[in-house]
């Protein structure tokens, strides 16, 4: 299984630096807004397509990290995969 494992890993390609910094820039930008504070939400990055996950609260909350996402340099297009999540 580790075998398996190890070799899977070897054929997935090198994260792309650009993807990776992207996906820091929007976290980080994310992690400093007071009002994402009630929310998870999973940032990935490939080939400058940004995907959101998770769960937002409001629609509002939605549409601003779309925005955020858009706003970050070399970002090509947003896959917006939120959901609202209403309650506790």
């Amino acid at each position: 299984l580790v075998v398996l494992a190890v070799a899977a890993s070897r054929l997935r390609p090198a994260p792309n630096p650009a993807d990776t910094a992207i996906t820091t820039e929007l976290n980080q930008a994310l992690a400093k807004d007071f009002s994402f504070s009630n929310t998870q939400i999973d940032v990935k990055t490939f080939d400058g397509v940004v995907i959101l996950g998770g769960f937002v609260r409001e629609s509002e909350q939605m549409r601003k990290a779309v925005d955020m996402a858009k706003a970050v340099g070399g970002v090509k297009s947003v896959d917006n995969r939120l959901t609202i999540r209403s309650g506790g």
